[in-house]
């Protein structure tokens, strides 16, 4: 009886920690391979230039879709173009990888090529409004939108915590 207590408390200990974990995000830190992180708050992704999209899929699975008639977004290549990459010579760009991870631990990654040198990275948005609604009273913020991929959802992303930028070794 002693054991079936200390397990159900651990399990709600857990469960109240994975709650806290998946509220929606005010801001994102891009850390890594940069000369000096930076933090991305909703006001600065109000400075950013955006586009509007209309009929878009912005689920986040892929089983689901939820499609939105407008939504705004920036340009996720814009936003990364703020900081300055470490690195030694531009022929290493291309061992450069981008880790998005979400405040619920979810993950997807991209690699720098695939930002700047692909139709993904045109279509790679962070939504700012979506249908009228601000960002700020979005359930879902902050919501990473790829827009081109074919199975939308997989690398859509609600929640971004932080992009990590990596080097392949």
């Amino acid at each position: 009886m002693k054991k079936s207590i200390i397990i159900i408390l651990i399990l709600a200990v857990r469960y109240s920690f994975a709650q806290e974990s998946t509220q929606p995000t005010d801001a994102f830190k891009i850390t890594g391979k940069v000369k000096n992180e930076k933090t991305i708050t909703l006001s600065d992704l109000k400075k950013y230039n955006s586009v509007e999209l209309i009929d878009v899929n912005i689920s986040c699975s892929s089983k689901n879709e939820e499609k939105a008639r407008t939504i705004k977004g920036v340009l996720l290549k814009n936003i990364l173009d703020s900081v300055s990459f470490q690195y030694e010579n531009h022929g290493v760009l291309n061992e450069f990888y981008f880790l998005f991870v979400a405040s619920d631990g979810y993950k997807i990654v991209f690699s720098f090529n695939e930002i700047y040198n692909t139709e993904t990275g045109n279509n790679l948005y962070i939504v700012t409004d979506k249908e009228g609604k601000d960002i700020v009273d979005m359930e879902n913020r902050i919501l990473v939108l790829a827009a081109s991929d074919i199975k939308a959802g997989r690398r859509n992303m609600k929640w971004l915590d932080r992009i990590v930028v990596c080097r392949a070794e």
